[in-house]
């Protein structure tokens, strides 16, 4: 019975893989399993599809049509896996024009593969897909259009997604739409699983790196347009969230996420994470750093304009960093070691101007720091060491320079220069103290 299940499983496979007009299509199906399934269906000319199945009750379909022709390799040697490669071409590039290589080693997992090549570039660029799966009940979705797209989906533990989306078949090379060619993508998801990656690259010559290796980690990477963004997230712990998303050109992102879970300041319900960074850059030639290996520390980047630097590094307990920089060639430090730092929506570093130097230290417990920089050249330093500190520094003018350090409890400090090239020095290592430094007119 087994034989005679083999025989017909290969039989039609072989059969779909032969029709009337196919011209130097090849197919190679071997089922050394039980209850395996293969479909192979192949329309244009030049293609390769192999299939190799020895687990239990696994499934490949593979569909190739198009005239240059692309390359399929399914292994399954797992149990009731479930393959899906479709690819097209549109008689550009040189044969294979797209390759798709599915490994399945675990038992569960499904993969599907969507490639449509349109206008190679130089005739010689090709879409390439790997997936391996080694894990259990793991599920990745891979879709490339264009051409020249590259990903890579490993999947080591169990219950893990990967959604990774290359590519624009409506803006070909020249077009109003732009050109969407040349993306790399690499997903790794290893740890105790239950990691979710999302990849969206529609712009050009970009780059992301997603690794998983902690547990229930979500991490969403949207490189929208420009040209050579890059994006890499690190996710070592379990229950952390990643955003970023990147619109302009030759911008930089790392996020590194290797907190653990905080008693006071983390959430019990499913879903809530123990830390959180969403990094936006909308300008060129922004780079952005962000560090977290407290406990529940929250990290906001915007980058509106173009050649700003944000750091964020948060080895403290439920700390908040807010980064908006709008203005270009700005530079913004942020260190946070302490306890409940900043932990209020309403406080951050703000750089509206051009040039600005923003450097924070809070290594206190439920300190608060709000910086503005919207004139020019400007230079803040804030350190903060002692307990329920506020320092409240505004910049409006140009060529400024304000240094607060408060390592006592209860001090307050507000600084406020709105004319040019003033020099502010505060120091408060007592308690109680209040300092009001302005220099200027013409304020609020």
């Amino acid at each position: 019975m087994k034989s005679t299940i083999y025989t017909t499983v290969s039989a039609l496979a072989l059969l779909a893989a032969t029709p009337a007009l196919a011209d130097t299509n090849t197919s190679t199906v071997n089922q050394t399993g039980t209850n395996g399934a293969a479909t192979v269906t192949q329309i244009g000319s030049t293609a390769t599809s192999t299939v190799n199945q020895s687990g239990d009750a696994d499934e490949a379909v593979v569909a190739q049509s198009g005239a240059t022709g692309s390359s399929s390799d399914v292994e399954q040697t797992g149990n009731a896996n479930h393959a899906f490669v479709t690819q097209n071409d549109d008689g550009t590039g040189t044969t294979p024009t797209q390759t798709s290589t599915v490994s399945q080693s675990g038992s569960g997992n499904t993969a599907t593969v969507n490639q449509d090549q349109k206008t190679s570039f130089d005739d010689i660029t090709t879409n390439t897909s790997t997936v391996d799966q080694q894990g259990n009940g793991n599920n990745a979705l891979v879709t490339q259009q264009d051409d020249d797209q590259g990903s890579s989906v490993l999947q080591t533990s169990d219950n893990n997604s990967a959604t990774v989306s290359q590519g624009n078949n409506g803006a070909p090379e020249g077009s109003a739409e732009g050109t969407t060619f040349n993306n790399t993508s690499y997903v790794t998801q290893g740890g105790t699983g239950s990691n979710s990656a999302t990849v969206t690259q529609t712009g050009e010559d970009g780059l992301s790196t997603v690794n998983q290796s902690g547990g229930s980690n979500d991490a969403f990477v949207n490189q929208g347009g420009g040209s050579f963004n890059s994006s890499d997230v690190e996710q070592s712990t379990d229950g952390n969230y990643a955003d970023v998303t990147q619109t302009g050109g030759s911008n930089n992102s790392s996020v590194t996420q290797s907190s653990g879970y905080s008693a006071t300041y983390g959430y019990a319900a499913p879903g809530d994470t123990s830390g959180r960074a969403e990094v936006s850059q909308i300008g060129f030639g922004n780079t952005s750093s962000v560090d977290q290996s407290g406990l529940m520390n929250v990290a906001d980047v915007d980058q509106i304009a173009s050649s700003n630097l944000s750091t964020i590094t948060q080895s403290g307990e439920g700390t908040y960093a807010h980064v908006t920089q709008s203005g270009n060639g700005n530079t913004s430090s942020v260190d946070q070691s302490g306890t409940g730092d900043n932990f209020d929506l309403t406080f951050g570093v703000v750089q509206s101007g051009n040039n600005n130097t923003s450097d924070l230290h809070q290594s206190g417990t439920s300190v608060f720091a709000d910086v503005t920089q919207s004139g020019d050249s400007n230079d803040s330093d804030v350190e903060q060491g002692g307990s329920d500190n506020l320092a409240n520094v505004l910049q409006a003018g140009s060529d400024n320079q304000s240094t607060v350090l408060q390592s006592g409890a209860g001090n307050t400090a507000t600084v406020n220069q709105y004319s040019n090239g003033n020099i502010s020095n505060v120091d408060q290592s007592g308690a109680g103290n209040t300092a009001t430094v302005t220099q200027g007119t013409g304020g609020l």
